[in-house]
């Protein structure tokens, strides 16, 4: 299966989609999935298509259903059906067992049958939230054998933001294969990944006579040396602050560092008898949170520990914030320039924003939230309620990087004072530099580094 997305800023979709699906179908029998969100392009793709195209895709939002869902009546299609809606994307298996029921009613009412429907219940990562995989799981195991219709996943989600992440993603792809996963986007050149597929179908009689798994076995690179005798891995907990050059120089700095909310809000509260409240995030919260932050840069840390951190250095700002409001003495806790930051329309991920919202924060911006799927005007509109110096703007499909594109020109016209920086899966420097982007962020870190930039220059004029 080929996916053809040709969703690139400014250019013209429907032609450039009708012409590849021409040009691919004279060089390959693959079967092409049409992968767009603009409904003129799949039109014009699945009307040159000859045979039966991959649809990509619907949801459980009605304007969306609406919009598709007679274009695969009239044409054909085997649709991708995600399990989200307006509300985005639920936390719970029953919920999005709710979307997929709706959506199969949706689609029978154009006559198309669940046979023609495959449901992706959309993996997240564990690195932000420990309980995402069950809930996958789960919504897979309840689609596929209740509801009794396909389903698939992009399997290496689950496992961003985490070292080692073969590990975890060929472990997620055999539990969920356990579940009833009929297919999966994954990398077929992880050895690790093609170990679980081979070695699933030879354990549950889908290989007859294991000839299949007898021949990839066969192929496989001979095996380097085991460790000697004895010699065991090691266990032992790397902290952030034991994995830096430079280490916390006081009990709060650990506590932040190691990610003790309980106790980083203790020690917080004890030292405002002694400091001021900006003084502790000054010389206390902002150096900590630089230790960790440098370490996640180079890689010795990685996202569950620094989302630790952050939640620890919130507790220190909420007890500072108490502390001040009591004073009357500063900000409530904001001691930087106003930053404006949302998923764009069209875009319902979030938890790479949320994860940058969060982090700067703790580094003191007044952070004002949008959400996601956030119509280009709302964040215009918000930039010049607060004249914010800065927009960050998220995405995490191609096919909302026009919407992208779209917000940036409004922000030139309207509020040009504003840097806009952005950000997300599908990101890169060239795709910022076409869009008229100020600055291409790789992760949190780098977001805050630009951030203080911005702010410092204000400043100093």
């Amino acid at each position: 299966l080929l996916d053809v997305n040709v969703g690139l800023p400014e250019i013209d979709e429907p032609a450039f989609l009708l012409r590849a699906v021409k040009e691919l179908q004279a060089v390959t029998d693959l079967p092409l999935q049409l992968d767009t969100t603009d409904p003129v392009a799949m039109e014009a793709g699945l009307r040159a298509y000859n045979g039966k195209a991959m649809v990509n895709s619907v949801n459980g939002k009605e304007e969306v259903m609406n919009m598709i869902f007679p274009l695969v009546a009239k044409y054909g299609g085997f649709v991708v059906a995600l399990t989200l809606d307006e509300g985005g994307i639920p936390d719970t298996a029953e919920e999005r067992v709710a979307i997929a029921e709706k959506i199969i009613k949706k689609a029978a009412g154009y006559g198309i049958s669940k046979k023609d429907l495959i449901f992706d219940p959309l993996a997240m990562t564990i690195s932000a939230d420990t309980t995402a995989a069950l809930a996958t799981m789960q919504a897979v195991h309840r689609i596929r054998h209740d509801l009794k219709v396909n389903t698939s996943l992009g399997i290496s989600n689950v496992s961003f933001g985490l070292p080692s992440r073969n590990i975890i993603t060929s472990t997620f792809f055999a539990l969920c294969l356990q579940d009833g996963l009929s297919a999966a986007i994954m990398n077929p050149y992880s050895q690790e990944m093609m170990n679980v597929y081979h070695a699933f179908r030879a354990l549950h009689n889908m290989d007859e006579n294991c000839m299949d798994y007898i021949t990839y076995a066969q192929n496989l690179p001979a095996p380097t040396a085991a460790p000697a005798a004895g010699a065991a891995p090691s266990t032992e907990k790397t902290s952030p602050s034991e994995s830096s050059g430079e280490g916390p120089s006081s009990e709060l700095q650990k506590a932040i560092v190691r990610g003790l909310k309980e106790k980083t809000g203790t020690l917080t509260k004890a030292m405002l008898a002694e400091k001021k409240p900006l003084e502790i995030i000054q010389s206390e919260v902002i150096p900590a949170l630089n230790i960790v932050g440098a370490d996640f840069e180079k890689k010795k840390v990685y996202l569950p520990q620094l989302l630790m951190a952050a939640e620890a250095a919130k507790s220190a700002f909420e007890e500072v914030k108490v502390a001040m409001a009591a004073s009357d003495d500063g900000n409530g806790g904001s001691s930087r320039c106003p930053f404006v930051i949302a998923t764009v329309h069209g875009d319902i991920h979030d938890i790479g924003k949320n994860i940058v919202k969060l982090i700067l924060e703790n580094y003191g911006f007044a952070v004002s939230d949008l959400g996601k799927d956030v119509p280009e005007q709302t964040v215009v509109d918000e930039v010049i309620r607060l004249h914010a110096p800065i927009v960050g703007l998220s995405a995490l499909m191609t096919t909302t990087v026009p919407a992208m594109e779209e917000t940036i020109k409004l922000l030139r016209e309207q509020a040009p004072w504003a840097k806009v920086c952005v950000g997300g899966a599908v990101l890169t420097q060239e795709y910022a530099d076409a869009i008229g982007a100020d600055k291409y962020c790789r992760d949190a870190m780098e977001t805050v580094r630009y951030a203080e930039e911005i702010d410092e220059a204000l400043k100093n004029t």
